[in-house]
């Protein structure tokens, strides 16, 4: 083990603040639903005929709302919750910057297909969950709409900070029903005074996470083609979207491929779902060790849009093409914006698995 950098006593509180709100976001995610669901089964089993009887209405009601949350949820999130002081706090710890390339038409829906996933895609949160970069002010009348997988939107209380949030699930039918909302500023569903919706997909998931330490943009994306058949039967532009620094908040032991570490780590992502990502980040008091994120820069930078031509039930062939022109793009943004992110920007390469 390497000596511990220890963090100095005088550091000003507005730092001490935005480390906190950062280690509170890593414990929400990371631990939070677990003591959750714990606790509502808790509260369902030992608590008063009161309690018990609201646990049993709230069961009920989480059954009956998954058509709801499986079919695009409830708009853009809470408001207030979106516009807490305390994401602010936590997007200056890094700190995290939106970066637009070219004005997206309030018209139209549109596909943000996101990158790189690092251990929590922590960009994609800041940026798209919460109005800390200033989302709504760079792109007006759209609404950012993150996903997430499906089972979080049923476990008690988590579910209601994702839905806060504005994040909508997986299921392929919740998204084509946002890609392939109305943008008339009358329709109900614009009630809000946006006509628009951005929904954002971190392709890469958790087996991207696998690949996460600093400087290694190595993108699970080569057999990853579900989003371009998505956008191609809504006929919605895809944009890429590249954080620079994600996969520096992090490092993790060498797993390469074959590694028994490697080889763990795959059988818990195929048998759960969850990728294990041995990552090491600092501590509240340290620099060495612990879950808290480092502090590097967040630049996530918002592309050009990528024209599909709208077809109900199209072939491999043509998600295929889609899916090829995406990459190209993709790999554009990265190449053009690496030098301005990327100290070493001429070692680093974009890599597609």
């Amino acid at each position: 083990m390497g000596k511990i950098e220890w963090a100095p006593l005088n550091v000003p509180m507005r730092r001490r603040l935005e480390t906190l709100s950062t280690a509170l976001w890593m414990w929400l995610i990371l631990f939070g639903e677990l003591g959750m669901l714990i606790s509502y089964f808790i509260l369902l089993i030992y608590g008063n005929l009161f309690i018990k009887t609201l646990c049993v209405i709230y069961g009920y009601f989480i059954y009956t709302d998954r058509k709801i949350t499986l079919n695009g949820g409830r708009g853009q999130g809470v408001k207030w919750w979106r516009d807490l002081f305390w994401w602010k706090l936590y997007q200056s710890y890094f700190p995290a910057k939106l970066h637009k390339t070219v004005d997206l038409d309030p018209n139209r829906n549109y596909l943000f297909a996101a990158f790189p996933h690092g251990v929590l895609g922590l960009g994609a949160f800041i940026n798209f969950a919460t109005n800390a970069t200033g989302f709504h002010d760079k792109f007006p009348k759209i609404r950012s709409r993150p996903v997430t997988l499906n089972f979080h939107f049923v476990i008690p209380f988590f579910r209601e900070i994702l839905l806060s949030w504005g994040l909508v699930s997986a299921n392929p039918n919740s998204i084509l029903s946002l890609l392939k909302a109305s943008n008339k500023p009358d329709h109900p569903l614009n009630d809000d005074g946006y006509t628009s919706n951005a929904v954002v997909i971190v392709v890469g998931g958790a087996a991207e996470s696998l690949h996460c330490r600093p400087n290694n943009y190595t993108l699970v994306l080569r057999k990853r083609k579900g989003f371009c058949k998505l956008a191609i039967k809504a006929g919605t532009p895809l944009v890429p979207v590249m954080t620079f620094g994600e996969v520096d908040l992090f490092d993790q032991p060498p797993n390469p491929p074959g590694s028994k570490l490697r080889r763990f780590q795959e059988f818990v992502k195929n048998t759960t779902g969850i990728a294990p990502a041995a990552f090491v980040g600092r501590g509240f008091f340290q620099y060495s060790y612990g879950l808290i994120p480092r502090r590097k820069p967040l630049n996530t930078v918002v592309g050009a849009p990528v024209e599909v031509t709208q077809i109900d039930d199209p072939t491999n062939e043509q998600v295929n093409e889609v899916h090829e022109r995406f990459c190209r793009e993709l790999d554009n943004l990265f190449e053009t914006h690496k030098s301005r992110f990327i100290a070493d920007h001429k070692n680093v390469k974009l890599v597609l698995e």
